[in-house]
């Protein structure tokens, strides 16, 4: 779960085998928040995000990990695996997944033009 700053966390569901069980979205959290996903389940949160939800999401099945942020060195082990897959990215077409468009709006900041 990453904090998308205001109210707004990027998120998606694993199992315990890391097997997405969602696309990845931006919510905008409040109590509500996953509650009937919690109804199901115990959830485990963690990242910059959870920090977050966790003043927010009161339920005894949700389960806020604070020993930590994920780290980049966690994305060796898939990276190898996509070598091995022989699973290469065209760098002359990639396009990063940025999730929301961009919007520019203009400065509401009194002086700033």
């Amino acid at each position: 779960m990453i904090d998308a700053r205001r109210m707004e966390v990027y998120s998606q569901f694993f199992d315990k085998n890391l097997n997405a069980l969602n696309d990845i979205s931006a919510i905008i959290v409040d109590e509500d928040t996953y509650r009937t996903d919690l109804e199901k389940q115990p959830i485990l949160f963690f990242g910059d995000g959870a920090l977050k939800c966790k003043a927010i999401i009161n339920n005894e099945k949700a389960i806020f990990f604070e020993g930590g942020l994920p780290s980049a060195e966690g994305m060796a082990p898939l990276a190898e695996k996509q070598f091995q897959d022989k699973d290469f990215a065209d760098v002359a077409y990639f396009e990063p997944f940025y999730l929301k468009d961009f919007v520019a709006a203009v400065s509401k900041i009194k002086g700033l033009k």
